[in-house]
């Protein structure tokens, strides 16, 4: 699927250039070019580090930050459409980069995969809790001891 995008992509970037171009004009189209990779770069700029700092506030309060990384996300393939050259991929871009609309999708995505979520909430203490949480409950303790040596590597080809 992702091979047949990185095909298919370029390939309606160029139908586009001819379409579009052939109405506006080839000055409006390098124009065009030029000024959403300009707007790609700043938008990666800008909204990557409010992202990430809003990213870093979630962790400090012990909250998963799961928006903050599909914002990211969002952000950073949005960008990245604006930054290489195309009418589509521009199109494309516009949703990934509206806020309201990243929200919506968000909100979409953590009601088809709700449980998932749940599992790396808040509550669950994080992604290896299930396993403390078992041996807690299970009243078993599992402890692991060993010695170890370092070798040499010198001593390992006498």
């Amino acid at each position: 699927m992702f091979f047949l995008l990185l095909v298919v992509l370029p390939l309606l970037e160029i139908a586009g250039f001819i379409v579009i171009g052939g109405k506006i004009g080839v000055g409006l189209s390098l124009l065009w070019v030029i000024c959403s990779a300009i707007v790609g770069f700043s938008l990666l700029a800008t909204m990557g580090k409010k992202t990430l700092q809003k990213a870093k506030k979630s962790v400090d309060a012990d909250v998963y930050p799961f928006e903050e990384m599909f914002d990211g996300i969002c952000i950073l393939i949005g960008a990245l459409l604006l930054i290489f050259p195309g009418f589509i991929g521009d199109f494309l871009a516009l949703p990934l980069l509206i806020t309201p609309v990243r929200q919506g999708l968000f909100k979409f995505l953590k009601s088809q995969h709700k449980e998932i979520l749940d599992k790396f909430s808040k509550n669950a203490k994080g992604a290896t809790s299930w396993y403390y949480y078992e041996e807690r409950r299970g009243g078993t303790s599992k402890t692991i001891e060993g010695d170890f040596k370092r070798v040499d590597d010198e001593n390992e080809t006498s």
